[in-house]
């Protein structure tokens, strides 16, 4: 989902973006996770605007961890393949929110952290990004971008991808080894140790 980002970001665009050109490995923006934006000198079809389409992708059922989701095209490295949406909630409607999912007895969960007070919650709204499962090997890596002055988290392809191969990410686990064919252990001490954390 989108959260504005800090006030000390320039907003004035990419220094290093071509007039009139597409940017490659060494804009700035692109090193700094920031998408090119209207202020930017770059065409339209800068390729360095990531969150502008989505990989075609199909969620499935999976024989050992429930709802999967798979790539219904080739995806090369490094290619953006879908956001991850949900709500933005604060800490302490996580926190609850995890208590409540407890008591129900709940074994999914479609949590991100992002960062401390922001976290996004995709159990109630969001899109098939909420299925991809946990891999300790996986194709797939979460991205924190800057978008127009927002905060948006990515999928990106870690390697490349065919057509029917299962999209995977690393869950960032701090405390227990998930068996086989189990998305989530339950809460035990700290809402971190069940978190989906990307690293700032």
């Amino acid at each position: 989902m989108k959260k504005k980002r800090d006030d000390t970001i320039d907003d004035s665009g990419c220094k290093s973006c071509k007039t009139g050109g597409t940017c490659d490995e060494d804009c700035v923006c692109r090193g700094q996770s920031i998408s090119c934006s209207k202020a930017c000198s770059c065409s339209d079809s800068c390729t360095n605007r990531p969150f502008r389409r989505e990989k075609k992708v199909k969620i499935v059922k999976t024989r050992l961890c429930g709802w999967g989701v798979k790539a219904a095209e080739s995806i090369k490295k490094g290619d953006f393949v879908i956001e991850y949406i949900g709500e933005v909630i604060n800490d302490a409607l996580c926190e609850q929110r995890l208590w409540d999912m407890k008591h129900r007895g709940d074994q999914n969960f479609y949590m991100c952290e992002i960062r401390k007070d922001f976290t996004i919650d995709a159990t109630f709204k969001g899109n098939a990004s909420r299925f991809l499962n946990h891999s300790c090997n996986p194709n797939c890596k979460l991205e924190k971008w800057q978008v127009d002055g927002e905060t948006r988290v990515g999928v990106f392809a870690a390697q490349a991808i065919e057509a029917g191969e299962q999209l995977t990410y690393d869950y960032r686990y701090e405390r227990q080894v998930l068996p086989v064919g189990m998305r989530l252990e339950m809460l035990k001490h700290k809402k971190s140790a069940y978190m989906k954390e990307i690293n700032n």
